[in-house]
C-alpha cells in the first residue's frame, strides 16, 4: 500500500492524475488490497507458534523417541520445507520463497547438530558450522534478499576462522584467542571478501561480507589499540605471527587483483594493512612504556614521545585517515561517516589521556565541552567536503 501511495503522490505531482481521481484510487486500493504487512505479520506469527507447538512437544517426548524416528521426523521436515522451497519459486512468491529458503538454511544446520547428538560424532561446534557453510553454499547462492546473504556469511565466516584458530590444537588456551582471534578475524573476513568480489558466482555476497571485514578490522584496530594504550605487551608466538604475515600477504594480493581499486586506492589500503601489522608486532614499535607511569619519573631517559600511550593514538589516527580517504574515494557514504567519526573520537580520548585529572576540574570541563562541541561542529560541518574531495581523488 505504500509503494501505491507513492507512486499516487507522484502521477499527481507530474499531473498525470487530478485529485479527485487521486482519491478515488487510493480509496479502492485501501478496500481491495488491506496492507500487506498487517496479514504477513499475522501468517508468520501463527508459523512461529506453531513452529513452537512443535518443537515443545518434540522437547518433552525426546528421550522416547526412538533414534530413527527422530532422523525420520528430522528429514521428512526438512524434505518438506525443501519442497516449499521449490513450489513457492515456482509461483513466483519472493517473500515466501526467501522465508523457506532461510528456514531450509537453518533446518540443515539443525539437522547437522541432530546427527552428531545421535550418533555420537564429538565434532567441534565450529567444526559443524564451516561444514554447513560448505554445504549450503550453492544453495545460498539462489538467494534474492540480504538477510538470508547475511545469516549465511555470518555462520560460515565464524566456522571458518575458529577452524582456523585450532588448527594447532582444539584445546585453544584463552590468552591465545584474546591475542590471536581478533587479527585472525580480520584477515580472514578481508580474504572471503575479495573472494566474492573476485569470484563472479559469489558477487552477491559481497555486500556481507564488506560489512564484516570493516566491522571486525575496527575490532582489530580497538583492541589491540586499548592493548598498547594500557602498556600492554603481547608476545604473539612465532606461529601466529607467520600465519597473520601469510593471511596478509594473501589480503595484499586481493588489494592487487580488486579491479575496482586505483592505484590510490591499492597504496591507502596496503598501508593500512603494513601498519596494522607494525601495530600488532610485539616489539618492533612498542615496549610496554606509557607516558604517565615514566615521563615525571626523574630516573628515565625515555622522550614522552617514545610511550606507547602516545605511539597507539597516533598509529590509530593514521589507520583511520587512510581508509577513511580510501571509502571516501570509493564513494561509500555509510562507511566514510563511521571512520571520520572514530577519528573524532579518537581525538577526543587521546585528548582526555593527555590531560588526565585536570580534565576533571572546572576550567578542565568548560575546555573539554567546548572541543567537544567543536568536533561535532567541524564533523557535521565539512563532513559533507572532505567526502567530496577525496572522491575526487585519483592517483
Amino acid at each position: 500500500m505504500a509503494a501505491i501511495e507513492t507512486k499516487l503522490k507522484q502521477w499527481l505531482e507530474a499531473n498525470l492524475i487530478n485529485t479527485e481521481q487521486y482519491q478515488a484510487i487510493e480509496h479502492f486500493e485501501a478496500e481491495h488490497n488491506p496492507p500487506r504487512r498487517l496479514w504477513i505479520s499475522v501468517m508468520l506469527l501463527g508459523v512461529a507458534v506453531m513452529g513452537l507447538g512443535i518443537i515443545s512437544l518434540i522437547a518433552a517426548n525426546w528421550a522416547f523417541i526412538p533414534l530413527l524416528a527422530k532422523l525420520f521426523l528430522a528429514l521428512t521436515t526438512l524434505l518438506s520445507v525443501g519442497i516449499s522451497v521449490w513450489v513457492l519459486d515456482q509461483h513466483q512468491h519472493p517473500l515466501g520463497f526467501e522465508t523457506a529458503l532461510t528456514g531450509f538454511l537453518i533446518g540443515c544446520l539443525a539437522m547437522i547438530g541432530l546427527t552428531s547428538q545421535l550418533f555420537h560424532l564429538g565434532g567441534q561446534w565450529y567444526h559443524a558450522l564451516f561444514a554447513w557453510g560448505v554445504m549450503t553454499l550453492p544453495l545460498v547462492l539462489f538467494a534474492r534478499r540480504l538477510f538470508a546473504r547475511f545469516l549465511w556469511v555470518s555462520i560460515s565466516l565464524t566456522g571458518l576462522i575458529w577452524t582456523v584458530l585450532a588448527l594447532p590444537s582444539p584445546d585453544i588456551p584463552f590468552e591465545v584467542i584474546l591475542q590471536v582471534l581478533p587479527i585472525l578475524s580480520f584477515l580472514m573476513a578481508v580474504i572471503t571478501y575479495y573472494a566474492t568480489v573476485l569470484l563472479k558466482p559469489l558477487t552477491n555476497l559481497s555486500s556481507s561480507t564488506l560489512f564484516w571485514m570493516q566491522f571486525s578490522g575496527l575490532v582489530a584496530l580497538g583492541y589491540i589499540d586499548g592493548l598498547r594504550t594500557l602498556g600492554e605487551q603481547t608476545d604473539l608466538a612465532s606461529y601466529w605471527y607467520i600465519t597473520v604475515l601469510i593471511l596478509s600477504a594473501l589480503v595484499g594480493i586481493g588489494i592487487v587483483l580488486n579491479r575496482k581499486y586505483s592505484l590510490l586506492n591499492r597504496i591507502l589500503l596496503i598501508s593500512c594493512l603494513l601498519l596494522l601489522l607494525i601495530y600488532y608486532h610485539p616489539t618492533l614499535f612498542f615496549n610496554g612504556i606509557t607516558y604517565y607511569n615514566y615521563f615525571w619519573s626523574s630516573n628515565t631517559t625515555t622522550a614522552w614521545w617514545q610511550a606507547d600511550d602516545i605511539r597507539a593514538p597516533i598509529l590509530t589516527l593514521m589507520i583511520l585517515a587512510l581508509y577513511a580517504t580510501h571509502v571516501g574515494n570509493q564513494g561509500l557514504t555509510t562507511s566514510f561517516t563511521i571512520v571520520t567519526l572514530l577519528i573524532g573520537v579518537r581525538f577526543i580520548i587521546l585528548y582526555f589521556q593527555a590531560l588526565g585529572g585536570l580534565a576533571a576540574t572546572g576550567l578542565g570541563l568548560i575546555v573539554s565541552g567546548a572541543l567537544l562541541i567543536a568536533i561535532a561542529w567541524a564533523w557535521q560541518h565539512y563532513r559533507k567536503s572532505l567526502q567530496q574531495w577525496t572522491q575526487e581523488l585519483s592517483l
